[in-house]
């Protein structure tokens, strides 16, 4: 086997690596996105739940993000 050929291998396993982990960061962000989907219709049919999806809804998307880091358990 020439170098060449190794080095080829190689790089289609780093590949294949990058792809699965790049697959799995997908699948983790929709499952985040379906759990934000349904929390949101849970709590557009509450009252307090309408007031803090109003709240939200006037927030700027930084402000939301800020907020929402720091909800994260340090």
């Amino acid at each position: 086997m020439s170098w060449i050929s190794l080095a080829l291998v190689l790089l289609k396993v780093v590949n294949n690596i990058m792809t699965w982990v790049r697959e799995r960061e997908l699948i983790s962000t929709g499952y985040d996105k379906a759990i934000s989907e349904v929390t949101q219709s849970i709590l557009v049919k509450t009252v307090e739940g309408q007031a803090i999806m109003e709240k939200i809804n006037a927030m700027s998307d930084e402000d939301v993000d800020t907020d929402l880091r720091n909800l994260e358990p340090k």
